[in-house]
């Protein structure tokens, strides 16, 4: 399938049109109506965020690899869209919770007698 769309650089305030997001062939018109009446993308007269390109292409996979309908494309990226949110804050407190090890605190060396030496 032949992306226009493909390469290109897009930052964080980029815009792109409705037919730009339904050039590529992911989805319809309508279906662009769809996804945004359920919440998947904003819906915007003027222009969608960059940022929709990955979601369309996401909901479009989905919808064809799991052979469901939009509603359920939608339930799904939800959960997944915690799923990231979460893992982000497991990591978050992961990294804050880290201990410093110093040299005395450091555990036994496998094989070794259990003994510390300082």
């Amino acid at each position: 399938m032949n992306d226009p769309l493909k390469g290109l650089l897009l930052d964080e305030f980029a815009v792109v049109s409705r037919s730009e997001l339904c050039a590529n062939g992911w989805v319809t018109p309508e279906e662009l109506d769809v996804l945004a009446a359920l919440g998947v993308i904003p819906e915007r007269a003027d222009g969608y965020p960059a940022v929709c390109l990955s979601i369309v292409r996401r909901a479009a996979r989905l919808k064809r690899g799991l052979e469901a309908d939009w509603e359920s494309v939608a339930v799904i990226m939800d959960l997944l869209q915690e799923i990231e949110a979460l893992k982000s804050e497991l990591y978050g407190m992961k990294a804050r919770e880290r201990p410093r090890l110093s040299s005395h605190d450091a555990p036994d060396l496998p094989g070794g007698n259990g003994v510390r030496r300082n």
